[in-house]
C-alpha cells in the first residue's frame, strides 16, 4: 500500500479550479520533487492534502485513511507535517522557543534527544538558538520551518517552496538536509520551481503544467533526456554530479 495516494483530484479556491484529475502515488522512504511552471498547481496540490483548498473531485489516502472532510487541525496527528513557503516560524520568538513549541507533542524524556537530532543535522540552529526567528537570514529560517515540522517525529513531509530566495549555496545546502532528513526514514514531497536543484537531489519527479501532470519519472532520468530539458527545464540536460 503506498504511503501517500492522490487520485483524480480536482482542486481550487473558491470555484476556481487549479488541479485537474491530478493522480500521483508516494511510496514510503521516496524523495518525491514536484516542479513546474508558476500557475502549474504545484502549491495547490500539497495545500490540497492538508484541507487548504476546495476538493471538486477526486480522493486523497494517506495510509488507509482519507483525508479529505479530516479537519486541517488534525491532519499532523496522522503523521504528516506541512512547511509553507512563508509564514512558518514564529519571528517574535526565539529559535529554541520555536523549536520548544514545535516538541510540545512528544513525551518529556524525548524531548531533549529530539532537540540534539535537530542541532545535529541544522548545525547552525544550536549557533543561533537565543536569536529571534525575525533575526535569522532566509536560509535559516528556512533550517528552523524544516527542523520544527521535523521535531514531532511525522512520517510525511510536504514543503512548499523551501529554496525560494536563497543563494545557490543555500539552496544546495537545504536539499542536502531534506536529503539527510530522507535516509533518516522521512519521506519528502517537495514542489519546487528550482526544478534543476531539486531533480538533482531527490528520487523522482512530476513535471506539472496548467494543473495536470504533463511528466514523471525517475529524477536522473529527467535530467539526463535533452529533449526532456529544454521542453520542460528551459535548457540542455544537466551534468550528472
Amino acid at each position: 500500500m503506498s504511503l501517500l495516494s492522490i487520485d483524480h483530484l480536482t482542486a481550487g479556491y473558491g470555484k476556481l479550479e487549479v488541479v485537474h484529475e491530478m493522480s500521483l502515488t508516494v511510496e514510503g522512504g521516496q524523495f518525491i520533487g514536484v516542479i513546474g511552471p508558476n500557475g502549474s498547481g504545484k502549491s495547490t496540490l500539497i495545500k490540497s492534502v492538508f484541507g487548504l483548498t476546495s476538493i471538486f473531485a477526486g480522493k486523497i489516502t494517506f495510509r488507509d485513511t482519507v483525508l479529505n472532510h479530516v479537519p486541517t487541525e488534525a491532519i499532523s496527528g496522522y503523521g504528516l507535517a506541512y512547511v509553507p513557503q512563508t509564514l512558518n516560524v514564529f519571528t517574535s520568538l526565539t529559535v529554541h522557543e520555536n523549536l520548544s513549541l514545535a516538541s510540545r507533542g512528544l513525551k518529556r524524556d524525548q524531548v531533549g534527544h529530539a532537540l540534539e537530532q535537530v542541532f545535529e543535522l541544522f548545525p547552525i540552529l544550536r549557533e543561533r538558538r537565543s536569536q529571534r526567528g525575525g533575526q535569522l537570514s532566509g536560509g535559516e529560517r528556512q533550517m528552523l520551518a524544516i527542523a520544527m515540522a521535523w521535531l514531532p517525529g511525522p512520517e510525511l513531509m510536504l514543503l512548499d517552496e523551501p529554496s525560494a530566495g536563497l543563494s545557490p549555496l543555500l539552496v544546495t545546502e537545504i536539499f542536502k538536509q531534506l536529503r539527510q532528513l530522507c535516509e533518516r526514514g522521512v519521506t519528502l514531497v517537495v514542489v519546487e520551481q528550482n526544478a534543476r536543484s531539486l531533480l538533482r537531489w531527490c528520487d523522482y519527479g512530476y513535471v506539472l503544467r496548467e494543473g495536470r501532470i504533463v511528466l514523471q519519472g525517475p529524477s536522473a532520468a529527467i535530467l539526463a533526456d535533452e529533449e526532456t530539458a529544454k521542453t520542460y527545464l528551459g535548457v540542455g540536460p544537466a551534468r550528472a554530479l
